[in-house]
């Protein structure tokens, strides 16, 4: 999906999370790398990683979980970062605002599969 697309995309009302409880882990981890994960959602999944650890069998945080899962490297967090002010760029120069919701679901749509 590219940018310009997602930007002028209007979304029917829809659970973007229904029948993909682990979507939601991802989203909030992109949303961290890009320092828009508010902070009552990190509370909970803080909260929430003693049962992904035993869930997924796993001794790391929420995030290494997510990462693992994935099979993304520690260098995800910083390539994440560095593609959102990208976009964040393009977006301004075509006059339009990319929301991180926005850049969240073009990211997972172009990187992850199967979530």
């Amino acid at each position: 999906m590219a940018l310009l697309d997602i930007l002028k995309k209007k979304q029917p009302p829809q659970d973007r999370y229904a029948g993909k409880p682990f979507l939601k882990l991802v989203d909030s981890f992109v949303l961290k790398c890009i320092g828009e994960l508010d902070a009552s959602q990190e509370d909970l999944l803080l909260q929430m990683t003693p049962k992904l650890q035993q869930t997924f069998s796993h001794s790391g945080s929420w995030e290494d979980i997510v990462m693992d899962q994935l099979h993304f490297g520690p260098e995800i967090r910083t390539a994440i970062k560095d593609l959102w002010a990208k976009n964040q760029g393009i977006a301004k120069q075509n006059g339009a605002t990319l929301t991180p919701m926005q850049f969240v679901e073009m990211f997972v749509a172009n990187n992850v599969t199967n979530t």
